[in-house]
């Protein structure tokens, strides 16, 4: 058991359409399944987001159908927090800018600390300007060549390479909402020059754990000298710029968002009663961030510096876990190009644990990956829930014939036979024992992976869901061997032993799909251990073995969440509903 508190945060969305099946490989389920496996080890647990209604990208959606960008933002806003909950992602904290009673406070004052420190100079540079439009084009409203990589791109970042942009080195910028290309014109803006603090943020790089791309895309940012970032823009829409001279510009949004996650906690702390959170950014190993790559540079590289130079005495994230695109039909999941399988009309079609089985398994952790209905399909027919029915199918059946033979000996259904019972030969008996013994460690050595793999440094929800499938293929093997003893009457109280370890091995089968699939964790926990629930269930007790009483009845049967789907069109890739 551990002690460790964890904060752990999922980059707020924007409200510019609905959740798509994209989202919910990343980091959403994924900070959802690490922090339920971390309460369940005995860890202080907060789990945050929020809705990031500031963004240009919800202005645009507005824009574009012809609606306020409040309208816009309460409106998808909603929506997302239902596609949340419908898909059994639980978090402690949902933070909304617009109404926190932190977040414009402590935004506008940390912008205007850093002014006053000289972290944020004026610089009077060139931006995109759309003259059919008479708006400056910036981040949603540009797009171009990107000059890193030379891939289409928004303006401040590409979501390709990562690396962020001027807007105006865009190669051939060009407006998003009427298609006319944008001429360059001189505009003074507030910037963060990041390579004044390039020390401790390489200090910071060499401590956090971060995967190779991750890590990469730090290294190239740095190469050649770390740039300085636009943190104010023209805008209407937005948190207004507190310095004075900028009454017409919005605090870039992303520049926000540090000074969010502070908000965020402080908020939790004082709802919660629980002082400690609001410190969570001053202990060390507490906080791990969940994001997808196009938003690694913000979060391993601007964030931590805005934090810094907030508060000397910040302790930085002590792991970053990211994800890369999923993929459908080819292309990028994508909300701006309305490219997706939206979560809420796919939770019409499949049950919210069938899709969080299935994309924990198909996550694009360390590459990209593709979603097809096919394959999801295929997966549940032909992949490990075909062989964990089968298994489950079986161990029901030696159960139930366990279960007679106690009965009928009026021996107790839950207590474990002793290893000296009945006629069986010393010999044969110590083998018996060891078969037994060595399915408890397999299930000893599942568990322990399935621990690894739901860990911060080693998180890989698919690793996990092999170790259980491993753990199953050796329990279904050790119970096709059991089946030998039913003919010989002698050998029934071995088999009775046997049947009490497979059972105790889907317990624990049970317990490590927990956090990935908790109501068909829970439907096979039901069917073990009747009126208890798999959450509440101790780890370590899980691990030592747990007693499963012995009586008829159908396992596969109560897992209604492990079967195929039979009925229904797959959910089609359609554009989001418009604002009502």
């Amino acid at each position: 058991m551990t002690s460790a508190r964890w904060l752990v945060t999922a980059t707020p969305p924007t409200p510019n359409g609905d959740l798509h099946l994209g989202h919910l490989s990343g980091p959403y389920l994924a900070g959802d399944v690490f922090s339920r496996h971390q309460r369940r080890l005995g860890a202080d647990v907060a789990y945050l987001s929020g809705i990031d209604d500031h963004q240009s990208y919800t202005e645009l959606r507005a824009v574009r159908d012809g609606r306020g960008a409040a309208q816009t933002a309460d409106w998808y806003g909603t929506r997302i927090r239902q596609a949340w909950s419908e898909a059994g992602i639980r978090f402690d904290l949902c933070s909304m800018p617009r109404t926190s009673p932190l977040h414009r406070t402590l935004t506008q004052g940390i912008f205007q600390q850093l002014v006053e420190q000289g972290d944020i100079v004026p610089r009077t540079r060139p931006l995109p300007y759309c003259v059919p439009c008479d708006r400056w084009a910036y981040e949603a409203y540009v797009v171009g060549d990107c000059p890193h990589c030379g891939a289409r791109a928004c303006g401040n970042a590409c979501e390709v390479c990562g690396l962020p942009n001027d807007c105006a080195d865009l190669g051939s910028p060009s407006c998003t909402v009427c298609g006319a290309d944008c001429e360059l014109r001189d505009c003074t803006r507030l910037y963060l020059p990041l390579e004044k603090h390039r020390r401790p943020l390489e200090t910071f790089w060499t401590t956090a754990h971060m995967n190779h791309h991750l890590r990469a895309l730090c290294s190239r940012i740095s190469d050649g000298g770390l740039p300085e970032i636009a943190v104010s823009h023209p805008a209407d829409w937005g948190i207004p710029v507190p310095t004075a001279g900028y009454a017409d510009q919005r605090i870039y949004v992303w520049f926000e968002m540090a000074a969010g996650y502070l908000a965020a906690t402080g908020e939790l702390a004082t709802r919660t009663g629980q002082a400690a959170w609001a410190e969570s950014w001053r202990q060390k190993e507490r906080v791990v961030q969940f994001f997808g790559f196009d938003n690694g540079y913000f979060h391993a590289v601007l964030f931590p510096v805005v934090m810094s130079a907030h508060d000397r005495a910040t302790v930085l994230p002590a792991a970053f876990v990211s994800n890369e695109f999923y993929r459908l039909d080819g292309l990028k999941f994508s909300t701006s190009r309305q490219h997706a399988i939206w979560m809420l009309d796919a939770l019409k079609e499949v049950a919210a644990d069938q899709l969080r089985l299935y994309v924990s398994w198909d996550r694009p952790s360390t590459g990209q990956t593709s979603f097809s209905w096919p394959e999801f399909d295929g997966y549940f027919l032909s992949g490990p829930p075909r062989r964990w029915r089968t298994w489950l199918a079986e161990l029901s059946r030696r159960r139930a014939s366990a279960a007679e033979i106690v009965t009928a000996a009026e021996l107790p259904t839950t207590a474990e036979l002793p290893t000296t019972a009945g006629t069986f030969g010393t010999w044969e008996r110590r083998l018996s024992d060891r078969d037994r013994a060595r399915l408890a460690a397999r299930t000893g050595e599942a568990l322990d992976g399935v621990d690894e793999a739901l860990s911060v440094t080693g998180f890989s929800p698919r690793r996990a869901i092999a170790r259980l499938d491993g753990l199953a293929d050796e329990a279904a093997e050790f119970g096709s061997g059991l089946d030998t003893l039913l003919g010989n009457p002698a050998l029934h109280d071995d088999f009775v032993a046997g049947v009490r370890a497979e059972l105790s091995a889907a317990a624990a089968f049970a317990a490590g799909l927990y956090p990935i699939a908790p109501q068909l964790a829970q439907q096979l926990w039901e069917g073990l251990r009747p009126g208890e629930k798999v959450e509440e269930a101790s780890w370590h007790e899980v691990r030592a073995g747990l007693a499963v009483p012995l009586w008829t009845g159908d396992l596969l049967a109560q897992c209604s969440l492990l079967h195929p789907r039979t009925a229904g069109e797959p959910a089609a890739t359609k554009p989001a509903a418009h604002v009502g």
